[in-house]
């Protein structure tokens, strides 16, 4: 049981022993003898990263990278944030983007895996000794000046294929404590965000859009007068409709239900859910989106509809960089264009979310150097190199302000306006090992503050609740199973409900759908997670 674990886990004492001063158990044995090349750690510099000297390009360990994501903005470790990486951690690497989202999943059945993954679906089967390294055991046998804290390696165990194994495979990246987010300032969490065409708005008189109801009455407008327009987006398959489901309350995959008594919910199961389900039911037959728009599994395919000037609405993530470059691009094609930011309404709910930290890099079995690998992750999760990774090169591309915030140069801040551009010079698309704020200041850092104040209104309605993430179930669990069951069965599903024609079929749909998780196993799950997050709550004291 994940919970048994978890009261292990959290003992600061055990897991500096992990790293420090522990006797090679017959598991790192193994790995001592199939880690080559042997170490050189008693041969290190003083004064160099974790024993790595800088290295020129031709220098550098060459490293297969897997990136487990069809969506990633690039697949070439090249500019100059992968090369100065390259210089201080040693490792160059060439890069694979996934094709489509099964392929590392039959890389992993077939055993025929890269050096080093970064993924977060398949994070629960790569925390396996019998395909990846562990991290604190390569850590241990290359001297490899690296101590993750206490909470991240036990976020990380949670997530081992075997619960009584005691070795850490991956450290999560894009993670921070609700303690570090209460004290940044000028930043915001990263959610869904309506954007909507600001110029065309403006035509139509500047009607009022402060509501969810005002939102609706604006479409039916643009409807009107711009018919050969899609009001609302709805193909983006990461951001579909989601910005609607986040201020019904509804936006993670599980809620609490009464945070009071601590019972907590696969959303779709709740009575916020059933609210988002009409309303966007609601914009379907007022005819703001498509069914065809429902089909579409590329984001790019959807975003071409923006830049085209083709919609109203685009939904996407809540970024001042990426309003400038949706800007930019329609702007290309469409003169006189211009997109803004749907601030969260004051009628919204709480908006949830459940961070802990959301993907991984693993160094697999297959790992033609595991020292470079573990050396390269050792720098990259350093302060320097996350920093490096996100902002470039400390006193070029930024200086950092009083506060710790990074102040970038014109030349970056000209250059982040065309992603396309941004990507080939500076390329800080490797956020592999970086935390969530820092990532934050990349977006929000010297942006136009009226963008700020649209993006930061009612803020203080997000809620980020970590335990809702740490406390999911491994996936090869019986538990994991029925939560990918019911992952699967609600694509189908909410297309139906989604184009419900009238309330009769919708409420029919919806009673069917409710039937279907039911028969799953959706409340053993909610059961499972309601335990499951009481007890993490005891033992990380959130």
């Amino acid at each position: 049981m994940k919970r048994k674990l978890l009261s292990l886990l959290l003992c600061a004492a055990c897991v500096g022993t992990l790293l420090t001063g522990c006797q090679m158990t017959d598991s790192t044995e193994g790995a001592s003898a199939a880690a080559e090349p042997e170490s050189t750690a008693e041969g290190e510099s003083a004064g160099t990263e974790n024993g790595v000297e800088e290295a020129s390009a031709g220098d550098a360990v060459k490293l297969d990278l897997y990136i487990d994501f069809t969506w990633y903005p690039t697949d070439s470790w090249s500019g100059i944030i992968p090369e100065t990486l390259t210089e201080k951690g040693g490792v160059a690497f060439d890069v694979t983007r996934s094709a489509d989202d099964s392929q590392l999943g039959l890389m992993i059945a077939s055993g025929d895996l890269p050096d080093v993954i970064f993924t977060s679906n398949e994070i629960d089967r790569l925390c396996d000794s019998g395909l990846c390294y562990s991290y604190d055991e390569l850590i241990e046998q290359y001297g490899v000046d690296w101590e993750p804290s206490a909470e991240r390696v036990a976020i990380a165990k949670t997530h081992n294929a075997n619960p009584e194994d005691a070795h850490f495979y991956t450290i999560l990246q894009n993670y921070n404590t609700n303690e570090e987010w209460a004290k940044a300032k000028g930043v915001v969490p990263s959610l869904s965000c309506v954007y909507y065409r600001k110029d065309i708005w403006e035509k139509l008189g500047s009607p009022e859009m402060e509501t969810m109801e005002d939102l609706i009455n604006v479409c039916k407008m643009v409807q009107e007068q711009y018919p050969d327009m899609i009001p609302v987006n709805a193909g983006n398959p990461t951001w579909r409709l989601s910005p609607f489901a986040c201020w019904y309350g509804a936006g993670n995959e599980f809620i609490y239900e009464d945070e009071t008594s601590g019972k907590v919910a696969f959303a779709d199961t709740t009575s916020q859910f059933y609210d988002y389900l009409k309303y966007a039911n609601r914009l379907y037959r007022e005819g703001f989106y498509p069914e065809e728009n429902l089909a579409i599994t590329n984001e790019d395919d959807a975003k071409q509809q923006a830049i085209n000037g083709k919609c109203f609405i685009y939904e996407w993530n809540s970024r001042p960089t990426q309003l400038v470059q949706l800007n930019t691009a329609t702007q290309a094609n469409v003169e006189g264009a211009e997109w803004a930011a749907m601030p969260i309404p004051d009628e919204a709910r709480t908006i949830v979310r459940a961070n802990a930290g959301w993907s991984g890099m693993f160094i697999s079995k297959k790992c033609k150097d595991p020292e470079a690998a573990i050396r390269m992750i050792a720098y990259m999760n350093s302060e320097e190199g996350q920093h490096l990774a996100l902002w470039g090169r400390e006193g070029i591309e930024y200086e950092l302000d009083e506060n710790g915030v990074p102040q970038f140069s014109d030349e970056w801040k000209e250059t982040i306006k065309d992603e396309d551009e941004m990507h080939k010079k500076y390329n800080n698309s490797f956020f592999l090992c970086t935390t969530e704020l820092d990532e934050g200041y990349t977006y929000y850092s010297g942006a136009d503050e009226e963008v700020v104040a649209d993006f930061s209104k009612n803020i203080d309605k997000i809620v980020n609740y970590p335990e809702l993430a740490i406390a999911l179930p491994v996936s090869t669990s019986d538990m994991g199973i029925i939560r990918a069951k019911l992952k699967e069965a609600r694509e189908a599903e909410l297309v139906k409900l989604y184009t419900a024609p009238s309330d009769e079929v919708f409420e029919s749909s919806y009673k069917e759908y409710m039937k279907l998780l039911d028969q799953i196993g959706v409340q053993e799950l909610n059961q499972y997670m309601t335990d499951e997050v009481a007890e993490i709550k005891k033992n990380f004291n959130f």
